[in-house]
């Protein structure tokens, strides 16, 4: 049974209604950008997973840090002193540490890369307006400016957030 005629009708009253909410289709850029901030969304559920990996590892054969916080220059020196005396041991712990450092460096060059974007693209304006609100970085300004996209598009008591938005510019 068609349904075109019948689906048109049923779109124009909800035109009339005023129910029919616009759709802008992406940009190229829109596009990539919002690629380059999944991809790097990607790599840190990565990197925790590599890390994770790599801990319990370490917890299973009774090795635990006690020399600050985990996963800085000082309990990278740590990690490289460790030792084992089963080669299949020494095998895995390599494994999962060059892991967690090539998914490390992945993750240097996204944010790299999102850096370069966010300070000349079409997102530049609003990354810096949401910039200056506490706690929002470059990276998660560029994130929300790449994801949301049209701000004006909400309503209600979105608005009133969008006027503080725009006042930060």
């Amino acid at each position: 049974m068609k349904t075109d005629a019948r689906d048109a009708v049923h779109l124009a009253r909800l035109l009339r209604l005023d129910e029919i909410t616009p759709v802008a289709v992406p940009t190229i850029e829109r596009e990539t950008a919002r690629d380059l901030v999944r991809a790097r969304e990607g790599c840190r559920g990565d990197l925790v997973r590599a890390r994770h990996r790599l801990s319990k590892l370490l917890l299973r054969h009774g090795i635990v840090y006690s020399g600050g916080d985990a996963w800085t220059g000082k309990h990278d020196a740590w990690l490289r002193q460790q030792r084992f005396d089963v080669a299949a041991t020494r095998l895995t712990f390599d494994s999962y540490y060059d892991c967690a450092l090539a998914t490390t460096a992945r993750r240097d060059a996204l944010d790299a890369a999102i850096t370069a974007m966010a300070a000349d693209s079409e997102f530049t304006a609003v990354r810096r307006r949401l910039g200056c609100l506490r706690g929002v970085s470059t990276l998660t300004g560029f994130a929300l400016a790449v994801e949301i996209g049209d701000w004006t598009r909400f309503t209600g008591n979105e608005r009133v957030r969008w006027s503080v938005y725009r006042s930060c510019g």
